[in-house]
């Protein structure tokens, strides 16, 4: 049979009759089909030490030799304080031990003194730390004592009292006083260093020249300085 005229079927569809999409139309791509770009890597940050790190071969040699330094450091110290002890010379004592004569000395230094050695003997209260003669040129004989006051009083004895040996003993010297101490012409004599005065006796005999002084009263002084005036008197008569 032959279809009518004005019934045509339908063509088949062709790729020319099919519908295209338009192409100005964005098309999104999916993210999960999409793959991801890579971000630039960062450097790693260096990690703060820890207060708990085992210690490393290096701190642990510096540590040993910091430790052998202190470790040498005490022991020096100790040893010098043993030798040289510690503090002013007023505050140290004799060592217990140490066998001091001064009559003793006194009379190995007579032999070669050419003036007649004090050496008084201790009064009660005072006690000797040192007795010393120093021969050449100008022979000197010092004795150390300690005062009732706990006080260093150095007593100094040569052919004469001379200016050198009086401004060694009490820089800036000033005369504070004239007497006599039996029979003996004396001075009364102050100075120092540093503001801190100290005050002196010196006395003139024939044939020596006494000094006395240290950082105590007048009346000290004047006991110490009366007891060497006896004993150079007796020891010119023996």
């Amino acid at each position: 049979m032959h279809a009518p005229h004005d019934q045509t079927p339908d063509a088949p569809a062709t790729p020319e009759t099919m519908e295209t999409p338009d192409s100005s139309e964005t098309v999104t791509p999916d993210p999960a089909e999409t793959p991801e770009m890579s971000e630039p890597t960062a450097e790693p940050r260096p990690q703060p030490k820890s207060a708990y790190e085992l210690p490393s071969k290096k701190n642990t040699v510096l540590r040993n030799m910091l430790w052998a330094l202190a470790l040498t450091m005490a022991v020096v110290i100790v040893i010098g304080i043993a030798f040289f002890g510690v503090g002013s010379s007023n505050d140290r004592e004799p060592l217990e031990n140490s066998a001091l004569d001064v009559a003793e000395s006194a009379e190995r230094a007579q032999q070669v003194a050419g003036f007649p050695v004090a050496a008084p003997p201790p009064a009660a209260g005072w006690s000797e730390r040192s007795a010393r003669f120093t021969d050449g040129d100008s022979p000197r004989w010092q004795v150390e004592y300690t005062s009732p006051q706990d006080s260093l009083v150095t007593l100094t004895e040569e052919t004469e009292v001379s200016a050198p040996m009086v401004s060694s003993a009490l820089p800036g010297t000033v005369v504070e006083e004239e007497l006599d101490i039996e029979g003996t012409p004396c001075q009364v004599l102050s100075g120092g260093e540093g503001g801190a005065a100290r005050l002196g006796v010196s006395c003139q005999g024939e044939d020596f020249g006494l000094l006395v002084h240290g950082d105590t009263d007048r009346e000290e002084l004047l006991t110490l300085m009366e007891a060497a005036l006896t004993d150079v008197r007796e020891s010119a008569r023996s």
